[in-house]
């Protein structure tokens, strides 16, 4: 595409979105921050119906507006790649996740699980525009010579550069992993013995905003390893949701489609989710099993809820510094639930469970060495009204929450048009009044 016709192109896609989007557009350099939730469905927060309490998501929810039609592709990495660029994930480089990458697939550029030469992420354009940018939590960029947040924009990071890892302490929980790669700004970094994941990736966030410029505007991208496997929390959120679950996953299927009709997510005559037909009933569970499943699903709920009490944390502290009113929040999934069940998988990768430590003992799930995920049984029931969970081309894949709200955004509930993760990076960009120059920079966006 040539430079005119980008132009062209990049004008009537803004003319569009100043027209039919519900966000006025400003010149102000407004500050940003953008929160990244791992395999959240699109009801699992409190602000869309879910069980789960997040008060303080629910209050940016309130404030600004809830996008019930909001999708993103399946898998983690090439979300993130799309979300921070407004690229297609392929022209990314990141197409797909090392975990299932294929030896034809490798060969390609499509999928190079790196960011690709010419490639500009937000933050790389929002530093131009005269932004501090910070960053904690998962890249899953890729972390070889010059793949690092740091060389995408990011003045500061502390990072995981992998799928996921444990949320307790410096473990990785795959064997795919020879260890939790974490790096802060171009080196290796190590976790504090007091880590807990969401507590530490909000202090690190606070800890940068602090020692940061407070004349210059800031983009803050906090991606947080909840909900992701391995699925931990402090006891004290695990323990609040006894008994929400106890009817099992065929209740909590239905609820949550009755839910989003009465929520305007869904027409009222909208087809209800049904299971896959190998999934099991509840009622055929023992009675054991039953039990260990619940557990699951209350430590799936109790991460949320502790997740959501640190992100009160940053905002209790943008307010005390009085830069909340000029920060537009962003808070989106990155795909659907994970239906993968660690334990139950090969005798093999049971074994590497034990020889790592790891345990799924039901009284102790949750807390620190517990191997605990909703396998997919739970993971259709959290993606209703939706159907089926990540890695499928379906909805309960793609359509998940995004919440938006700050200067220039009005109260609205629920909108429904149809947004794609590639609408995000330009949706900043015209929210910071970046100049059409800074933003045509780099592979050109799909995004509007």
């Amino acid at each position: 595409m040539s430079f005119s016709n980008r132009n062209i192109r990049w004008g009537m896609l803004l003319t569009c979105f100043l027209v039919l989007s519900p966000i006025a557009f400003a010149a102000e350099q407004h500050n940003v921050v953008l929160i990244v939730i791992d395999d959240a469905g699109l009801m699992d927060l409190g602000a869309f119906g879910g069980e789960a309490s997040t008060p303080n998501i629910d209050a940016i929810a309130d404030s600004g507006i809830r996008f019930s039609n909001y999708h993103s592709s399946p898998l983690c990495a090439p979300s993130r790649a799309m979300l921070l660029t407004g690229v297609d994930s392929h022209r990314t480089g990141v197409g797909t996740i090392g975990e299932v990458l294929t030896k034809e697939q490798a060969k390609l550029p499509a999928y190079s699980l790196r960011l690709n030469e010419g490639v500009r992420t937000v933050a790389d354009k929002l530093r131009d525009s005269g932004y501090q940018t910070f960053m904690t939590g998962k890249w899953h960029l890729g972390s070889g010579d010059g793949d690092l947040p740091v060389h995408h924009g990011f003045d500061r990071s502390f990072i995981l550069d992998a799928s996921g890892a444990d949320n307790w302490e410096q473990k990785h929980y795959l064997p795919f992993y020879e260890s939790a790669p974490w790096f802060e700004d171009d080196q290796p970094a190590d976790l504090p013995e007091d880590f807990y994941s969401s507590e530490f990736l909000v202090d690190k966030m606070i800890d940068y905003l602090e020692r940061g410029d407070e004349d210059k505007p800031f983009f803050s991208y906090v991606a947080f390893q909840a909900i992701h496997i391995p699925i931990q929390a402090p006891k004290e959120f695990i323990d609040r949701y006894e008994g929400v679950y106890r009817e099992g996953w065929d209740s909590l299927l239905t609820t949550r489609y009755e839910k989003a009709k009465s929520l305007g997510i869904i027409p009222e005559d909208a087809a209800p989710p049904v299971m896959h037909s190998r999934m099991r009933r509840w009622e055929s569970l023992t009675d054991e099993e039953r039990i260990w499943f619940e557990r699951a699903m209350m430590v799936n709920a109790g991460m949320l809820e502790a997740m959501d009490f640190h992100i009160g944390r940053l905002v209790d502290y943008l307010k005390q510094r009085d830069d909340f009113d000029n920060t537009v929040f962003i808070i989106a999934s990155d795909n659907g639930p994970e239906y993968n069940l660690p334990h139950t998988g090969s005798a093999a990768f049971t074994a590497w469970l034990d020889s790592e430590g790891y345990h799924y003992d039901v009284e102790r799930l949750g807390l620190r060495r517990s191997m605990a995920a909703i396998g997919p049984e739970w993971a259709s029931a959290a993606s209703s009204p939706g159907r089926l969970f990540k890695f499928h081309g379906s909805e309960g894949a793609t359509r998940v929450p995004l919440i938006m709200t700050g200067p220039g955004i009005k109260p609205q509930g629920f909108h429904q048009a149809f947004t794609h993760v590639t609408d995000i990076t330009p949706s900043i960009l015209g929210l910071t009044g970046a100049s059409e120059e800074v933003a045509q920079q780099g592979e050109p966006m799909i995004g509007r």
